[in-house]
């Protein structure tokens, strides 16, 4: 089959590396900007197309007639940034197979595992549907679960979306090819549903009121590759890359934020939550790097998170300075 390639990430290269192993043809790949963390970005695509053509874009409604020309059968779509118009769709004998990390209908949107790491789900669910111009509705054509365990990461997650998601398209695109593939449409009913809105790096500061269960979940969600889940331990941004929750030895008096122990043995250092305490086992700072915990906190008087009130002080006096150094009023 001739199938175009459309999206991002290296999900999509390797992809496009499989069904071309499989026998069919590419005839062109369309992308546009990475982010930050993925490993495939515009100029490994630009190399992968080879003889034959590519297409960086952000508005693909833009390159319709350079997509009909290929006259191609299907199209993949892996991460595209936005919504894909139907007169792109109408350009597929069999229109467009998308991707989309989550159980259809629900966890419809953007960054879907994180979210469903956050909500406490039982798995993931990798699902190939076919698109239409409603956010991740249409048929659902193929669905692989993973199951998420107390210490699964987001990249547990991802690594099983990459090895997985090159497998399915070619699986699809062989029951496309003898007409054996069985599309299951999805439930209308909106209950059913459950938006996904995107996640920043601002969202994954801690809250420490929150439980320790919950603030591992977000350490769990915002791990590599991602930049991480973090905190403040005086004016040093803390990120927290591995932690695990902690049941107190003895009932408590403390303050969500403050230093429970430090646990020099294991370079370890527990923190009170909300609800139990949270054990800290790698941290990173920018003056320190990556390490253990009890490398960066070296009191037991310390306390994480910002203080709002010593910040707005420490900016004020900064102010002044500056006011003062230029003869302002």
């Amino acid at each position: 089959m001739k199938v175009v390639a459309i999206g991002r990430t290296e999900i999509l290269y390797d992809s496009i590396l499989s069904i071309r192993e499989k026998g069919h043809k590419v005839p062109l790949i369309i992308t546009g900007d990475e982010a930050p963390h993925y490993s495939r970005g515009a100029q490994d695509f630009a190399q992968l197309a080879s003889n034959a053509e590519f297409i960086k874009t952000e508005r693909i409604s833009e390159v319709v007639s350079r997509i009909c020309r290929n006259e191609p059968d299907v199209a993949i779509s892996v991460n595209w940034k936005t919504i894909i118009p139907q007169e792109v769709i109408d350009c597929f004998k069999y229109g467009i197979i998308n991707a989309h990390a989550g159980d259809l209908p629900r966890y419809r949107g953007n960054a879907a595992p994180n979210w469903a790491l956050l909500n406490d789900e039982d798995n993931i669910v990798l699902t190939l549907h076919a698109m239409t111009t409603e956010l991740d509705s249409g048929p659902i054509l193929l669905q692989r679960r993973y199951p998420i365990k107390w210490n699964t990461r987001i990249g547990d997650i991802r690594d099983f979306i990459r090895k997985n998601c090159p497998e399915m398209f070619v699986e699809v695109l062989d029951e496309l090819e003898t007409g054996t593939v069985l599309p299951r449409e999805q439930p209308y009913d909106p209950s059913l549903s459950l938006r996904c809105y995107p996640r920043l790096p601002r969202d994954s500061e801690i809250d420490w009121t929150q439980s320790s269960v919950q603030i591992d979940r977000l350490i769990r969600a915002s791990s590599k590759p991602f930049n991480g889940a973090y905190t403040f331990l005086g004016d040093r941004k803390l990120t927290v890359w591995r932690a695990h929750c902690s049941t107190p030895p003895c009932p408590f008096l403390g303050t969500p934020g403050q230093v429970a122990q430090r646990h020099t043995a294991t370079g370890e250092v527990s923190i009170i939550t909300g609800n139990g305490f949270l054990v800290l086992e790698e941290v990173e700072t920018k003056d320190k790097g990556r390490t253990t915990a009890t490398e960066i906190i070296s009191s037991a008087r310390d306390r994480l998170g910002m203080d709002i009130t010593k910040e707005i002080a420490r900016l004020n006096r900064r102010l002044t300075a500056l006011e003062r150094r230029h003869g302002l009023p």
